[in-house]
């Protein structure tokens, strides 16, 4: 029975090899393609292998025989590249994006830019020239942007990470990924990053004060909005918008008169009366108050219950109406902490955000309310206490 099947497994092994050479024989050059195309990628490995040899290789991998992924890492840079197992070709990551999904990958990144970064950094990443580099990962894409192409320049390493989740279906490549795989959800602030609070006095002043709204969205920005109490009878729609764009409001009196020229009974009146507009507006409390002028004193701190917040850092805007001198004179004054005072009343302190906001951000700052930057901070804010800074212990 042993001698059958073995004289059967030999017949088969010489019908298989006579197969074989019939069909290299009706194509006398295949043999040699299929042999080369290993040679081939691997002469190419071996030579990017070479002309990195002064970075760390820290992967050589072989994804689903579609292509060769190599990494080398220096100083905490990132370099890829992807060798085409048929070719032998170096390729673009983009090359192992199916055709037809290219369009919903493109997609896909660009949402995520303008999730993580501000307007004028997304608009420039997203451009087509711009170069990229593409890092595996085990459970992400990391994409790497060049920024010299930004205005104003950005000294930060911009990058992307992306779940696979998001992108497996327009890949011509399976990766798995982990379902504790986060996905891009915004921008967040960073405690290691330095920071600051914009404040804006006077309004709703409508058009003005939601234009600002749109910038502050869309630099990833948040601001607080010191308002007037008879002003915001007639303001609803524009308290409400600042609001649902995560900024937050605080009183500026009811009429904005000089608090230290009035009975203290008149201004515990009008500021009860400005925080029951605002309840009535939106359901929420007023904890923050900006006296008029910044005028105030002992007898007035202990009488009203409330946090104080001055400023140190004011553009003056209401008397340049200047946008170049305002974006100038923030610029060359402003530190981690500072509370900068605007008004969102004038066409010029509009134009002086929309430039201000990306300077800020590109010379390392995170614009943030008054609340959120003392939560960033650590500290807590007393009540009967005026702040016009705040800064870490």
């Amino acid at each position: 029975m042993k001698e059958v099947n073995i004289k059967l497994i030999s017949a088969i092994l010489v019908i298989l090899g006579i197969s074989i050479l019939i069909w290299f024989g009706n194509d006398k050059d295949a043999l040699v393609v299929v042999l080369s195309k290993k040679k081939d990628f691997n002469l190419k490995v071996e030579e990017l292998i070479k002309q990195n040899e002064d970075k760390e290789l820290v992967r050589n991998e072989n994804f689903k025989d579609k292509f060769i992924y190599l990494e080398f890492q220096k100083d905490n840079e990132c370099f890829s590249y992807f060798i085409d197992t048929v070719t032998g070709e170096e390729k673009d990551f983009f090359a192992y994006v199916k055709e037809d999904k290219r369009e919903e990958f493109n997609t896909k990144i660009q949402n995520l830019l303008y999730l993580k970064y501000p307007k004028f950094i997304a608009d420039s990443l997203s451009l087509e020239e711009t170069q990229k580099t593409y890092q595996i990962l085990q459970d992400e894409l990391f994409i790497y942007y060049d920024n010299s192409v930004i205005e104003p320049q950005v000294f930060e390493k911009l990058y992307l990470g992306v779940s696979y989740k998001e992108i497996q279906n327009c890949l011509d490549f399976a990766v798995s990924s982990s379902e504790e795989t986060l996905e891009e959800s915004g921008y967040s602030y960073d405690k290691n990053k330095k920071s600051v609070a914009l404040t804006f006095d006077d309004g709703p002043n409508g058009e003005k004060t939601n234009k600002i709204v749109k910038l502050l969205e869309q630099n990833k920005a948040h601001a607080t909005f010191f308002m007037v109490g008879n002003k915001m009878e007639y303001g609803k729609e524009t308290i409400l918008n600042v609001l649902n764009k995560g900024n937050e409001i605080g009183s500026h009196s009811y009429s904005h008169k000089n608090m230290k020229r009035m009975k203290i009974e008149d201004i515990m009146s009008d500021e009860e009366k400005t925080k029951e507009i605002f309840n009535n507006i939106t359901g929420r409390e007023i904890i923050y108050t900006r006296p008029p002028y910044g005028n105030i004193n002992q007898k007035i701190k202990e009488s009203l219950n409330t946090i104080f917040i001055n400023w140190n850092l004011d553009t003056e805007d209401w008397l340049h109406r200047d946008k170049e001198y305002i974006v100038n004179y923030v610029m060359e004054n402003v530190s981690d902490g500072s509370i900068i005072l605007m008004h969102d009343l004038y066409d010029t302190t509009v134009e002086a955000v929309e430039e201000l906001l990306p300077k800020l951000y590109a010379e390392g700052y995170q614009v943030m309310s008054i609340s959120e930057l003392a939560q960033l901070k650590g500290k807590t804010l007393e009540m009967h206490e005026v702040y016009r800074s705040i800064k870490a212990d």
